[in-house]
């Protein structure tokens, strides 16, 4: 707040920042790769000729918003490994690279041809780092829905109370 109670009208405090280290202060806001970005061409150089043209629908713009889409479902991804999301780590640009053939497939509506791409990059990613965020996982950190309830214990001095309305 400004001197006499007004409002600052410019509010920096939920805007997030990055440290010296390169470790991002408030991660879950930060979803943007740091490092060299991938490029249409570093696709192309992966598939043959006629694949990438396929699927990129000879449009570079196609294969980017696939990498965009990649990037999403990958950072997510990373987000819960705590891994930080450097495409200059070999590891992750592969991974990522794995998922934007599997995201080109997916496009054109070919789930299964590109399902091969999303297994290498889910083996990838628990040889690299140790586990995947499985959804059918009960490993895999849940959400508590709701609270048991303990019924109480009866004692025989509630039980009786036939009896002892009874004695007379």
């Amino acid at each position: 707040m400004a001197d006499g109670g007004i409002p600052d009208p410019i509010d920096i405090t939920d805007i997030p920042a990055q440290t010296a280290t390169g470790q991002a202060e408030n991660p879950a806001t930060m979803f943007e790769p740091f490092g060299t970005a991938i490029t249409a061409d570093e696709i192309r150089a992966r598939l043959s000729a006629s694949l990438y043209k396929q699927l990129s629908e000879s449009s570079d713009d196609t294969t980017l918003r696939a990498v965009q889409r990649a990037q999403i479902r990958a950072g997510a991804i990373f987000r819960y490994l705590a891994v930080q999301f450097d495409l200059d780590n070999k590891v992750v640009r592969e991974i990522v690279l794995l998922y934007t053939v599997y995201e080109l497939h997916i496009a054109l509506g070919h789930e299964e041809a590109g399902r091969e791409y999303r297994i290498l990059a889910k083996d990838l990613i628990i040889a690299a780092f140790g586990k995947f965020p499985d959804g059918e996982d009960d490993s895999v950190r849940t959400v508590q829905t709701g609270v048991a309830v303990a019924r109480p214990k009866k004692h025989a001095r509630f039980t009786d109370y036939r009896r002892a309305l009874h004695r007379g």
